[in-house]
């Protein structure tokens, strides 16, 4: 395993978690969960709310997969709206790099409201 000197977060990853929207009933719906319920606007309000919470200490081993080393960290956030929810972030680190790369961010089922 490769420790991780930095993180990556793409503008582009930051933004499908403000647009990706799935059926009616279907879980998985990020666009409701950090527009309506948490307040983002912006993409970039995002990333930076998320990046100013992670340390490369923080991340958790997970497991690999082709690609690389799976990380995941569990970071508080407070939205716009004043609501703060425990997020699981997962990052990866790719064989023979040390940059932690931002994969999704979810409300972790034990955050609570």
């Amino acid at each position: 395993m490769t420790s991780a000197t930095r993180f990556e977060f793409s503008w582009a990853k930051a933004e499908y978690l403000l647009t990706y929207k799935t059926s009616q009933g279907v879980g998985g719906d990020k666009q409701s969960f950090w527009r309506i319920y948490m307040g983002f606007e912006s993409a970039e309000a995002i990333r930076e709310a998320i990046l100013s919470k992670v340390s490369p200490l923080m991340l958790q081993f997970q497991g690999q997969n082709n690609f690389g080393y799976l990380y995941r960290t569990y970071v508080r956030i407070t939205g716009l709206h004043g609501l703060s929810r425990r997020i699981r972030t997962v990052w990866i680190i790719r064989f023979n790099e040390d940059i932690a790369r931002f994969v999704t961010a979810v409300p972790d089922s034990l955050g609570g409201l």
